[in-house]
């Protein structure tokens, strides 16, 4: 069975039934509706018809009450005069022609006889009237004060509505006695309008007594019919009801609902049951059709939407699969709606673009595939081709790896070179002076040694320095310092190198020029020097010219160096920025060097928020430019710089006197020896031990007012030792010997309880420096140190060799200046001007300096200066030979 016959069987029952279940159950409510609604209908007429009974027999009986109250009325009851009776007359005269409803007025004594009646009866009738009146027996049986009822006239059926009430007369001797009735005859106009307007046709409208006798009704011959006890139970059940009640009345079925009335008498409704029902069965067959229609229509209109909304969507569908499957995939469904068959078409659609995509790809690629064998057979004619590039490529390749082979080869034999002259005149000249006897040969090769040493120490700090910054754990120390104070400084250096080579140094100032900056003073001078240091090396002769700007607008202080020496090709210059290399292999054997100063120099500007640039011509010369971003900083420009004369600063030892203790603890025999030497000429006690352990022990025991702690010995290295020595109490200053100067080993270091650090090798103004600010003694002015310094055999002796040697550097001074050399002049001048201040000859230093600032001002004013100076030297010599 197919889908639209499957559905079709399911859903007919499933309409069918629920439509003919709701029938019914509409059925039934209309059903209750409709009798709620025709009882609430003949309610309402038999309440309205009460209404107006009660409004009637309440205006009768207040008529009644009006009569009653005459005053001829009530004389006559209490005298009984005849001659009252006209005007009372009269009155009821009046009275009934303004009442038409009231046909007869009559005054009954209690014996039933008339004593007034209007209108006046004028025949004499032989029987009593109480015979002759059949309402007489319903008057005396009156048990109210007044009261209403029915009775026919005599001699006839029709019946009249009667309205009476009691009279009473009362007396001084006795009480009150009922003397007769007052009676009003009513026409029953009424009672004829309800009882003959029912309901329906054939309904009838009853008046019934308590009695259970039909008091009035439509058929004169139905009044006062009686009911049968069990009949007149159940019309009393209707009485009053709350629903219309199915009851036998004259000799038929019908729907009752009464209500009472005043008196004894109830209204009654009989009501025919076909006649109510007409309404009902008209409705039955309405709801009966539409129930029909509805079972018909419905299961047709349900099947019509499947047909629109689902079957006619899935056979659009299933055509447009078969003809996909045939291959046509120009077939695209149209999407009307948003719901699942909605999104069916689009998942279709999307389907058939993907196949169409697939089928593009699979045409596209089987052309590929046809285009790659065309290729392939083309390629294998230039595989040849490329072979052969890549073996050149290899052959290139090969001879790279070679060249930065022999590189690595050269910077190790050049580091080598490099390492190995200084350790040769170091071991070299170490060896003579332990041989020689000659105290000024020993003391000239111990200087020899020492420089050396420094030449050594200089090397090795480069490659900690290098090592540091391709570790990026190399730390500025930012500070203002007075930057043109620093060129001026790297200035003159250059001046004596150059000066020694017989070069021209010149500085220019570029004004205006900031003077304090916020940098790492000491890596700024670092940079600068390296500069300074190669312009001078690769010059051989010409000049070196410092050049000093600043850009406002960019806000970049720039120092060129210029030198006229060997110069740079465009090779060389991509190469001078790499570690361990120089622009020529050449350099390194006619100059020296490791290769180290650029790479350092250019990744501290780096670092500094700064630059180095540089331009060379080969054979001509090179510029290079340090460049510093200020940006960030608030500068202070001036429009001149004027140099101040410096002297340096001395660090004084010990006092003889001072009661320094020091522990030094260190493992290595001439370490221990050198501190030792350092510390009894600082006029220190010295205790010395070779571990940490023996060091914690000697602190715990005995008072030091400092330690040296070397942090690498064995049992206990110098870390874990000031820790302990922390951990008990003792604040005594640690200064940390070691030769890890790294930042984080600094950190550590301190973190444990050290102080400071003196790195290895010790230089000896690092330490007389750290021994000066950590030791608690009290320090000796400079002039007792001065004082001592002259009292000491030593220093008179060395003073004493600088006067024999002062003829001797005066002719050397005369000698440039006849020759004009002003460069080894100026250089001349300016080592007397150092060295003869320390000497104790301010004189000459004062002439020394003129010379060396008259060179590049005013030649002229020399040879003034040198016979000045020639004749001082002569007056001070005799005394220095009779000293000697």
């Amino acid at each position: 069975m197919r889908l639209r016959e499957t559905l079709v069987a399911y859903m007919l029952p499933l309409l069918v039934l629920p439509v003919l279940l709701f029938g019914y159950l509409a059925y039934q409510y209309s059903q209750r509706y409709m009798q709620q609604q025709t009882y609430y209908q003949v309610r309402s007429a038999l309440a309205g018809q009460q209404q107006q009974l009660y409004e009637f027999i309440s205006t009768q009986q207040t008529q009644l009450q009006m009569l009653a109250l005459n005053p001829d009325l009530q004389q006559y009851l209490q005298t009984n005069a005849s001659d009252l009776l006209p005007p009372l007359l009269n009155h009821w005269q009046r009275f009934k022609a303004e009442q038409p409803s009231i046909e007869a007025i009559k005054l009954v004594q209690l014996n039933g006889e008339y004593a007034l009646h209007l209108p006046e009866i004028t025949e004499t009738v032989a029987v009593p009237n109480r015979f002759r009146n059949e309402y007489f027996s319903p008057l005396q049986a009156m048990i109210d004060e007044q009261g209403y009822f029915l009775a026919p006239l005599p001699g006839s059926r029709e019946r009249k509505l009667y309205f009476a009430k009691k009279l009473y007369v009362s007396s001084f001797t006795e009480s009150r006695r009922l003397w007769g009735y007052l009676v009003m005859m009513v026409s029953p106009d009424l009672l004829d309008t309800i009882v003959n307007t029912p309901y329906t046709s054939n309904s009838v409208n009853l008046m019934i007594s308590k009695t259970a006798t039909i008091a009035y009704a439509a058929d004169p011959a139905l009044i006062s019919s009686a009911f049968a006890p069990t009949n007149f139970r159940q019309i009393q059940q209707s009485i009053g009801a709350d629903s219309l009640k199915s009851v036998l009345l004259l000799g038929q079925y019908r729907e009752l609902l009464g209500t009472p009335l005043p008196g004894n008498y109830q209204l009654l409704y009989g009501l025919d049951p076909e006649q109510l029902n007409d309404e009902q069965r008209w409705l039955s067959r309405v709801l009966l059709l539409l129930m029909v229609l509805i079972c018909l229509l419905l299961p047709l209109l349900v099947y019509w939407l499947l047909i629109k909304h689902i079957f006619s969507p899935v056979k659009q569908l299933t055509a447009a699969k078969t003809a996909v499957g045939r291959g046509d995939l120009s077939v695209l469904l149209e999407v009307k709606k948003q719901d699942e068959l909605g999104d069916m078409f689009a998942a279709f659609n999307v389907m058939v673009r993907q196949l169409r995509v697939y089928r593009e790809r699979e045409r596209a690629y089987k052309q590929q595939l046809e285009d790659k064998v065309l290729r392939r057979t083309q390629d294998l004619a230039r595989a040849n081709d490329d072979l052969a590039g890549a073996n050149q490529e290899l052959i290139l390749a090969r001879e790279t790896a070679e060249q930065a082979n022999r590189l690595k080869s050269v910077f190790l034999a050049n580091m080598s070179h490099e390492i190995r002259t200084p350790l040769t005149a170091i071991i070299g000249f170490s060896e003579q002076a332990l041989q020689e006897n000659d105290p000024h040969k020993r003391q000239d090769y111990l200087k020899r040694v020492l420089k050396s040493g420094d030449h050594l120490l200089g090397l090795i700090n480069d490659i900690l320095d290098l090592s540091k910054i391709e570790a990026d754990k190399l730390e500025l120390n930012r500070e203002q310092f007075d930057c043109l104070a620093a060129i001026d400084d790297i200035y003159q250096l250059a001046c004596e190198q150059a000066q020694s080579k017989g070069l021209t140094c010149q500085l220019k100032w570029q004004f205006p020029l900031p003077k304090m900056l916020n940098n790492d003073s000491l890596r700024f001078r670092q940079v600068l020097l390296n500069l300074s240091s190669n312009a001078v090396k690769f010059t051989q002769k010409g000049k070196v010219v410092f050049q000093v700007s600043y850009d406002q607008m960019a806000r970049q202080l720039s120092v060129k160096v210029k030198d006229t020496g060997i110069g740079m090709s465009d090779d060389e210059l991509a190469r001078i920025f790499r570690p361990f290399v120089q622009a020529d292999a050449t350099v390194t054997r006619h100059f020296g060097g490791t290769g180290l100063g650029l790479v350092i120099s250019k990744k501290l500007m780096e670092q500094m928020d700064g630059d180095i640039q540089v331009e060379s011509v080969k054979g001509i010369g090179s510029c290079f430019e340090v460049i510093l971003n200020c940006q960030q900083q608030d500068i202070e420009l001036v429009d001149r710089y004027q140099p101040q004369q410096r002297q340096p600063e001395s660090i004084s030892p010990l006092p003889a006197d001072s009661s320094v203790k020091v522990l030094v603890a260190e493992d290595n025999p001439d370490n221990q020896l050198l501190l030792k030497l350092l510390l009894e000429k600082s006029n220190a006690t010295v205790v010395v031990v070779d571990n940490g352990h023996k060091a914690v022990e000697r602190v715990l025991h005995d008072e030091f007012d400092l330690v040296f702690m070397d942090m690498q010995m064995p049992l206990m290295g110098g870390e874990e030792a000031t820790r302990l020595i922390r951990h008990a109490g003792i604040e005594v200053p640690i200064i940390a010997v070691t030769a890890n100067v790294m930042s984080e080993d600094v950190d550590r270091y301190k973190k444990a309880g050290c102080q400071a650090l003196l790195g290895k090798p010790v230089v000896q103004s690092e330490f007389l420096a750290i021994l000066n600010r950590f030791a608690k003694v009290r320090k000796d002015s400079e002039q007792d140190w001065l004082q001592r310094l002259e009292q000491d055999p030593q220093m008179q002796a060395l003073k004493r060799q600088f006067g024999r040697q002062l003829p001797v550097l005066l002719a050397e001074l005369q000698q440039n200046f006849q020759a004009k050399d002003w460069p080894a002049l100026r250089f001349a001048a300016h080592s007397l001007k150092g060295s003869a201040g320390s000497m104790g000859y301010p004189e000459v230093t004062r002439l020394a300096g003129e010379i060396e600032q008259a060179v590049t001002g005013q030649p002229a004013a020399i040879a003034v200066l040198l016979v000045e100076m020639e004749r001082y030297i002569n007056h001070t010599q005799p005394s220095s030979q009779d000293e000697y």
